[in-house]
C-alpha cells in the first residue's frame, strides 16, 4: 500500500511539473485570445478588411459652368485651372471617359469627350451667368453613375452654392448642410473633396489663388485611388491644398516589420519570441504602418504621432521612440503613392512572461484647418475664398456617410519560444 502511494505521489509530482513547464513555456504565456499559444495570430473578420486601391473602369467629369467659374474659363487666356484640368484628364485619357457638362439648373447636360471639353474650354466657350445649384448637382450626379461598374464621378466646381432667384434663398442656405447630408446619404457611397487654387482671371479682377474642388464619388477602392492621383499631379505643379473625406471602411491599418532589437519575430506573424532581459530590459519593435490608403494630412509627422495610439494589454510598460514617415507619390514615371509610418514600439518592465501591445490610428476625419483659409466668403464675388463651402463641408461629415473607425492591431511580444 506504501509503496503504491509513494508511486501516485511521484506520478502526481510528475505530473504537475510537466503541466507547469508546458504553461511556462507557452510563447502566448497570457492567453491572449488574438492568438493562439503558439502565438500566431488570429484576428477577427472585421479586422482582416483592409480595401485594396483599385484603378477605376470608367471616369466621369462633371463640370459646373456657372457665372463664378467664369474667371477660370477666360476665352483664349491661360490658367491654371485650364492646365490642371486638362492634365488630370489627359493621364486618364486611355481609360474610357466622358466630360458632362452641368446646366444652368445643376442637371446633367451635354456630353462630350475630353477633346472636345479641351477646345471649348480654352475659347471660353463655357462663360455662364448661371447661379450655382449644389444639391441638384449632386443629385444629378448620383443619378447618372454606376459604380457597380467601377465609375468614378469627379465633380470640378468652386463649390459656390448661390440659390439666386429661388424661392427664400436665405432658407435654403440654412437648408445646405442637411440637404448635402440627406442626399449622400441616401446614395451610401464613400466620397473625397480635393482642394486647389488657380490665377482667377475676371474682366477687371486678376486674383493669383483662386480656390477651386474636385468632388469624388464612387467606390472606396477606386475614390482612393483618384484621391492619391489627382492631389498628386495637383501637388506637383504647387497648386494642391489638402484632401478630406468620408464613407470609407478602412478595417484595420496594414502594417509590416522591420528588424527587431532583443527578440526575434516568429515567422511573419505579429509576434517575437525570445526576449532576452539579460542582454536589455527594453525589447524594441519597428513597425512599419501603410499610410497610403487614408487622406494625406495623416502623412504629416505631427498628425501622424496624434493619431497613433498603442497600450499593453497586461500591465508592462510600453512607448513610442522614433518615428520616421516616408512618401514617394511616383514609382516608376506612374502616380502610385506609397507613404509608410516606421513607428519605434519599446517594451519595458514585462509583468509576465509574455505581453500584448494593442495599436491603432485615429484618423484625422474632421481636421478642415488646411480649408479654414477659403471660409468666412461674404457673397460669391470673394474670388479669394468658396463662398458656402464650410457649410457643404459640414454636409459631408454629418451625412450617413460617415468614416468608421479603424479597428485595433495587437502585437505578441514573448520571453519564450
Amino acid at each position: 500500500m506504501k509503496k503504491n502511494s509513494l508511486t501516485l505521489a511521484f506520478l502526481s509530482v510528475i505530473g504537475l511539473l510537466s503541466i507547469m513547464f508546458s504553461s511556462c513555456s507557452k510563447v502566448n504565456s497570457v492567453e491572449d485570445p488574438h492568438f493562439t499559444e503558439d502565438g500566431f495570430y488570429l484576428p477577427d473578420s472585421d479586422s482582416k478588411h483592409a480595401f485594396e486601391l483599385v484603378h477605376p473602369n470608367k471616369i466621369k467629369y462633371y463640370v459646373e459652368v456657372s457665372g463664378s467659374m467664369n474667371g477660370f474659363f477666360r476665352a483664349n487666356q491661360p490658367t491654371q485651372f485650364k492646365t490642371d484640368v486638362w492634365e488630370i484628364m489627359s493621364y486618364f485619357s486611355a481609360l474610357p471617359s466622358e466630360v458632362i457638362i452641368l446646366t444652368n439648373n445643376g442637371s446633367t447636360g451635354v456630353r462630350m469627350s475630353i477633346d472636345n471639353f479641351r477646345q471649348q474650354m480654352n475659347t471660353g466657350s463655357f462663360i455662364s451667368s448661371a447661379s450655382t445649384q449644389v444639391p441638384i448637382m449632386l443629385a444629378s450626379i448620383i443619378n447618372d453613375i454606376k459604380p457597380r461598374q467601377g465609375e468614378v464621378a469627379v465633380l470640378i466646381s468652386d463649390m459656390k452654392y448661390s440659390p439666386v432667384g429661388a424661392n427664400a434663398p436665405k432658407v435654403l442656405m440654412e437648408q445646405y448642410s442637411p440637404d448635402v447630408s440627406r442626399i449622400l446619404g441616401t446614395f451610401h457611397k464613400p466620397v473625397c473633396l480635393i482642394s486647389a487654387v488657380s490665377n482667377y482671371l475676371d474682366k477687371k479682377t486678376v486674383v493669383n489663388e483662386s480656390p477651386y474642388y474636385f468632388f469624388l464619388i464612387g467606390n472606396e477602392g477606386e475614390v482612393a485611388y483618384l484621391r492619391n492621383a489627382i492631389s498628386t499631379l495637383l501637388d506637383n505643379n504647387h497648386r494642391f491644398i489638402d484632401n478630406i473625406e468620408s464613407g470609407f471602411d478602412y478595417g484595420a491599418p496594414t502594417y509590416s516589420f522591420g528588424i527587431p532589437e532583443y527578440c526575434y519575430q516568429l515567422d511573419e506573424e505579429p509576434a517575437f519570441v525570445d526576449f532576452d532581459e539579460s542582454a536589455s530590459d527594453t525589447c524594441i519593435i519597428n513597425l512599419k504602418v501603410d499610410l497610403a490608403r487614408y487622406r494625406w494630412l495623416i502623412s504629416d509627422s505631427a498628425c501622424f504621432k496624434n493619431a497613433f495610439k498603442c497600450k499593453a494589454l497586461y500591465g508592462s510598460n510600453v512607448s513610442v521612440g522614433n518615428v520616421k514617415i516616408e512618401v514617394q507619390n511616383i514609382t516608376g514615371k506612374k502616380l502610385n503613392r506609397t507613404a509608410t509610418a516606421i513607428v519605434q514600439l519599446k517594451l519595458f518592465n514585462l509583468t509576465m512572461d509574455s505581453e500584448v501591445i494593442e495599436w491603432s490610428l485615429e484618423l484625422p476625419d474632421l481636421n478642415v484647418e488646411k480649408f479654414t483659409r477659403f471660409f468666412g466668403a461674404l457673397g460669391e464675388n470673394d474670388y479669394t475664398k468658396s463662398y458656402s463651402i464650410e457649410n457643404f463641408i459640414q454636409g459631408i461629415f454629418y451625412g450617413g456617410v460617415i468614416n468608421k473607425t479603424l479597428k485595433p492591431n495587437y502585437i505578441l511580444i514573448s520571453k519564450n519560444s
